[in-house]
């Protein structure tokens, strides 16, 4: 039984972390070969991951940091009732 693009999304997590079980995983990597948007969407996925990844070792300029927080405060406070 083929798998469809919805079941892919679904086990995408699992699939790349390695957890599916070698049946599903199989089933996966078939719906693949044929299937070049959903190639895309865990490549686009894979780099997003990367992306996230390297933004959260970059430390944050102190000014920018400063900015942001009081803007927040600010803005936390303003919508209280």
């Amino acid at each position: 039984m083929t798998m469809n693009c919805h079941q892919i999304v679904d086990l995408l997590v699992d699939y790349l972390d390695g957890e599916l079980a070698v049946e599903q995983e199989q089933r996966l990597e078939e719906h693949l070969e044929n299937c070049p948007p959903c190639v895309d969407f865990i490549e686009s996925y894979q780099k997003t991951a990367t992306v996230c990844r390297r933004a959260l070792t970059v430390e944050m300029p102190g000014a920018v940091k400063s900015t942001l927080f009081a803007f927040l405060r600010t803005e936390l406070t303003s919508t209280k009732p």
